[in-house]
């Protein structure tokens, strides 16, 4: 993380509206969430390109003082505790993928990182209130986990490019679906243009 102090940004050019809806946002306040980017699921949704836009985008937000937390969806056996998929090695994130000692990782049962992890209370101790996400697939863990984000009371943004489905429509709809209502779910806005507000001075 950067050591520069806290850090004040201009807007994301987002649809439907600019990220976030108040216009206020900052290092302090805000997190980067990596959903899912597991070597399996990169593997099986052949989501090389998506996964390659949420490291530029990772790095670029550690260097401006966001705070990261990513989580792995894993198997549950019978009881409470979550473990990785027996038998596999894909459940663990892929080693180009390195986060720093301060970042958050969280472990899930199904198509929900909030779901019976400290994720929730973890962002609102460090006074998170606007998430930009990024994750696979964005028709499972990553509408899923927005939906819950918004519901508690985050702003969210989906980085559309840094997501991928299980299909390429079935990714576009969920994205049409975030923003249904203008914004019900919240706001979807590209890569690119979430640096250059990180990184317009």
């Amino acid at each position: 993380m950067s050591d520069r102090g806290t850090r004040t940004f201009r807007q994301i050019d987002a649809e439907p509206y600019s990220f976030p809806f108040d216009g206020h946002w900052s290092s302090a306040d805000t997190a980067l969430l990596l959903l899912g980017f597991q070597q399996g699921t990169i593997f099986a949704l052949s989501a090389t390109p998506a996964f390659t836009t949420a490291l530029d985008l990772l790095s670029v937000a550690l260097d401006r003082g966001l705070f990261v937390a990513a989580s792995r969806c894993v198997a549950r056996r019978d009881g409470d505790d979550v473990v990785p998929a027996e038998g596999s090695g894909g459940w663990d994130f892929p080693p180009q993928l390195i986060l720093p000692d301060s970042a958050l990782v969280v472990d899930h049962p199904g198509d929900n990182a909030f779901y019976r992890t400290p994720l929730e209370a973890e962002l609102k101790a460090r006074g998170i209130r606007n998430l930009l996400i990024a994750g696979l697939p964005t028709d499972g863990l990553v509408h899923a986990t927005q939906r819950t984000a918004n519901d508690m009371g985050f702003e969210c943004l989906a980085v559309a490019d840094a997501c991928q489905g299980t299909s390429e429509t079935r990714h576009a709809a969920q994205l049409r679906i975030t923003t249904f209502g203008n914004g019900l779910f919240g706001t979807v806005a590209s890569a690119a243009a979430a640096k250059v507000a990180l990184t317009e001075i």
